[in-house]
């Protein structure tokens, strides 16, 4: 079984990312996502504690976020 880590970042409950992630992983046999969920995503300050989760367990990020300028910072 392959393992890899999944960062699940929302700037509310995280509804929807996680949603989008379990119809993402059920395409795939054989693979066990280790996730890193982050809700309630609304400042920069919380965006660098994702950065920094994200670079202390690279992975793969889907995000949900409203704010254009979070979004960039992200990415």
């Amino acid at each position: 079984m392959s393992r890899f880590h999944l960062h699940l970042v929302s700037d509310s409950t995280g509804e929807t990312v996680h949603s989008v992630a379990r119809a993402c992983l059920v395409q795939f046999d054989g693979v066990n996502a280790v996730e890193h969920v982050w809700s309630m995503v609304r400042t920069r300050n919380q965006i660098e504690r994702v950065v920094a989760g994200v670079e202390a367990n690279p992975g793969v990020v889907l995000f949900t976020l409203v704010s254009e300028h979070l979004r960039q910072f992200l990415q």
